[in-house]
């Protein structure tokens, strides 16, 4: 990292001025039970805040539930007609925030409910720390407050995984030992606005998935940190990793997504047969997923590394058929993999 932080143009006294940031997609009852913790945030004189909720293409039926129950004297609601993913639907409020020259966007999830005194906690930290770009809270289980859903990652250029601390104090020692390569998730999220004036908004040809761990690496190459506010809170409800739950789009953007976001940023001390390695491992999951009767997912898994291998983003594209060449690749590969799953 730089020996020197990044300048910043937010150092001026007075309040913080913070745009909020939540999706709907097809979740008007969830999303209004997030949009009255955000109303409940325990008012402070460090910041004023106001919030957004983007209607990111929802049903006819959603979208009236969701406009019915939002205060239009206390919350913007703007409607797409398409669903622009995770970055794209972000990326409206993110533009708003540099536009109005706000000091920080804060994107939080519609299935998160925040703690009253959770801004305040992060606005803390930003300002105790003017070198960090990107703040989360502990998050904690929506229906366990013991149960750490996310305290801090780190990318694990070696392995080309993101390691996940055990619990706080892991997290804590993380922060101190391997500043350049920690990373927030983006389910509850403080972006300072100066430092994506430098390093830029969210990836839409990620569309979803990904697109935190992203900005996370750009953040941390210009020499931004990313922290987490470990005495703030936000609950969130938990989605297990699930073979059979998970819809096919699901691993599609994960394959592709994995693919981009490796090969982009990996540095070049570990990018020693890196491609290979990426298709080696999405064709495992393909071949897991076989193995399972998930056919669909299966496919879906071998377009998205398709279009990874070919370094094309955007949204899920499944009605297409799996090109021969990656379908025999994988059967060829299947012996080795087998071994592999025997084992696990």
């Amino acid at each position: 990292m730089p020996t020197n932080p990044p300048v910043h143009n937010d150092a001026a006294p007075g309040r913080q001025t913070i745009l909020i940031s939540i999706l709907n997609w097809n979740s008007a009852a969830v999303t209004l039970e997030c949009v009255q913790s955000l109303l409940a945030l325990r008012p402070s004189a460090a910041y004023e805040a106001s919030i957004v909720v983007i209607d990111n293409g929802s049903a006819a039926e959603d979208y009236q539930l969701l406009r019915q129950g939002i205060d239009a004297s206390r919350v913007t609601l703007l409607r797409q007609d398409t669903n622009l993913g995770f970055a794209g639907g972000h990326n409206i409020a993110m533009r708003m925030a540099l536009a109005q020259e706000k000091d920080f966007i804060w994107l939080v999830n519609s299935d998160a409910v925040i703690d009253p005194d959770c801004l305040e906690k992060l606005v803390a930290l930003m300002q105790a720390h003017p070198d960090c770009g990107a703040t989360s809270p502990v998050i904690v289980a929506l229906d366990d407050d013991q149960e750490i859903d996310f305290c801090g990652a780190r990318h694990d250029w070696p392995r080309l995984e993101t390691a996940r601390p055990e619990g706080i104090a892991q997290a804590r020692a993380w922060e101190a030992e391997h500043a350049a390569t920690m990373w927030v998730a983006g389910t509850v999220v403080l972006y300072r606005v100066a430092a994506l004036r430098q390093v830029g908004v969210l990836d839409e040809e990620m569309f979803a998935y990904y697109e935190d761990t992203d900005i996370g690496a750009r953040l941390s190459q210009a020499g931004w940190r990313s922290l987490v506010a470990f005495e703030a809170r936000a609950r969130h409800l938990r989605y297990p990793y699930d073979l059979l739950h998970r819809p096919p789009y699901y691993f599609y953007l994960m394959t592709r997504n994995g693919i981009l976001f490796w090969s982009r940023h990996t540095p070049a001390a570990h990018r020693g047969r890196l491609r290979l390695r990426l298709l080696d491992r999405s064709l495992f999951l393909a071949n897991i997923l076989m193995s399972k009767s998930q056919t669909e997912k299966a496919r879906a898994c071998m377009l998205g590394a398709l279009d990874g291998m070919r370094g094309r983003g955007g949204p899920p594209r499944l009605e297409r058929r799996v090109p021969r060449l990656v379908e025999l690749l994988r059967k060829v590969l299947l012996v080795q993999h087998a071994r592999h799953m025997a084992s696990k």
